[in-house]
């Protein structure tokens, strides 16, 4: 049974990636998601929305041109003192056409300029949306790639381990070696089994992630070669100077600034909404035998007329929209303070975390090397019996945890670094490119 248990876990992580197909860089899945993705989809479609808000309040301004028309045939009694009645029918034809042109009414040109803030914040929400997702995409493809390294240290772990076990048995076969040694070692083979087999699920549900975002499942990704990953300060290497540059750049607070503009519109279009509106409006009638008082008799009307209105009293309303949208715009004024605060935080977290990053893998780098050596020092010390197979296991597991922390400093690194520049409203294109110069395709043995 256990052998069974064994070979299952073997051949899961034999077969949890493909040995053929072509390997996705980073570039190629963005671009893929930018076409699949719904949410960025979405974020296109509101934008769409929001841009026909300036064709209606356009309307507003111009013509508006109205026709009407009616035929009917139409029946009517007559009754006399005498009682006598009598019954006549005739037809009766009405058509008009009128024209209804606005000269004045602040209030729809206050809406018109409101439309274009709502368009132009839109805009902004789009731009904001499609940076995400650069982001989106990267730290799903980043922990595919760890899922990957953490599958290649187990697989390490697990060879190790078992080398382990039968140097343990052939040991105790040697009268070398007590029987705890073997089940200490074969605790070990079997711990390193279990934890691979979660490692596959990691790898299968980080691809299926990434399957998400780009709608098509990744065969083969391309790996990370550390010695191409250039590890920079933040240029400029003042956090002030980020800070700066995100106030004026960062998406979130742009929209911000646009949201503050719309409720600004807003209220001018309330405080408008008491003045005075002219308009003009011009037409013209015709209809025959309209009533049973003009049968017979046909009436050809042209007019035109200047209108003036003014509301006086509406129980209310025009005030509670006043308040209401002074509400609006002080809501709006908090939220980008809220924005602006959570940048600066943000960018403060971002900066620092790229410096203390670079430092932590060189850190965790030196860390393996020594590992390394400790690991080589403690098997030759194994072998001449002045080490336990308990130092041999404790070594191993040292090795791949720092080999594990290692690839995650390198992963959080380069997120670190296009966080930053979210953050900043520098993120582009070219970022992705950048990290994907870091890849190379390999084909796994």
């Amino acid at each position: 049974m256990k052998l069974l248990i064994q070979v299952i876990v073997l051949a899961a992580m034999f077969f949890a990636l493909p040995l053929y197909g072509n390997p996705v860089d980073l570039s190629t899945a963005y671009q893929d998601a930018k076409e699949y993705d719904a949410r960025l989809g979405a974020a296109k479609a509101d934008n769409l929305i929001y841009k026909e808000e300036i064709g209606k309040a356009r309307a507003q301004l111009r013509p508006s041109v109205r026709m009407n028309a009616a035929r009917g045939r139409n029946a009517m009694q007559y009754t006399d003192l005498k009682g006598r009645t009598s019954s006549s029918f005739y037809n009766t034809v009405n058509y008009g056409v009128s024209v209804h042109q606005s000269l004045l009414n602040l209030s729809n040109f206050a809406a018109y300029k409101q439309a274009k803030a709502m368009v132009a914040k839109s805009d902004i929400d789009l731009q904001k949306e499609d940076v995400a997702l650069i982001v989106r995409i990267t730290e799903a493809y980043c922990n595919a790639l760890y899922a990957e390294d953490n599958l290649d240290f187990s697989q390490a772990l697990i060879k190790a381990a078992q080398e382990q076990l039968q140097q343990a048995k052939r040991r105790f076969e040697r009268g070398f070696a007590t029987i705890t040694e073997i089940n200490e070692a074969q605790a070990n083979y079997d711990m390193a089994l279990a934890d691979g087999l979660e490692i596959v699920n990691s790898v299968e549900f980080t691809r299926r992630e990434l399957e998400h975002l780009t709608g098509s499942y990744p065969d083969e990704l391309c790996k990370l070669v550390p010695e191409k990953i250039v590890l920079a300060q933040p240029e400029p290497n003042s956090v002030q100077s980020w800070i700066d540059l995100a106030l004026a750049s960062n998406q979130d607070v742009l929209s911000g600034l646009q949201e503050i503009q719309i409720a600004k519109r807003e209220v001018q279009k309330q405080n408008f909404s008491r003045y005075p509106t002219l308009d003009l409006v011009g037409g013209r009638n015709y209809s025959e035998s309209e009533n049973n008082y003009s049968i017979g008799s046909i009436y050809d009307t042209y007019s035109i007329t200047l209108q003036m209105s003014m509301p006086i009293y509406s129980g209310g309303y025009v005030s509670a929209s006043k308040r209401q949208a002074h509400a609006k715009w002080l809501k709006a004024e908090e939220q980008l303070t809220m924005e602006e605060r959570k940048v600066q935080s943000d960018v403060r977290k971002y900066y620092n975390s790229i410096v203390s990053g670079i430092a932590q893998i060189h850190a965790y780098e030196q860390a393996v090397t020594s590992h390394e050596i400790a690991l080589t020092g403690t098997k030759k010390g194994f072998e001449s019996g002045l080490r336990t197979n308990v130092d041999v296991l404790d070594a191993q597991q040292k090795l791949f945890s720092s080999r594990k922390n290692l690839a995650k400093s390198r992963y959080q690194y380069i997120l670190n670094r296009l966080m930053l520049k979210q953050a900043s409203g520098t993120l582009s294109v070219g970022d992705v490119d950048e990290v994907n110069g870091w890849l190379v395709a390999t084909k796994r043995q």
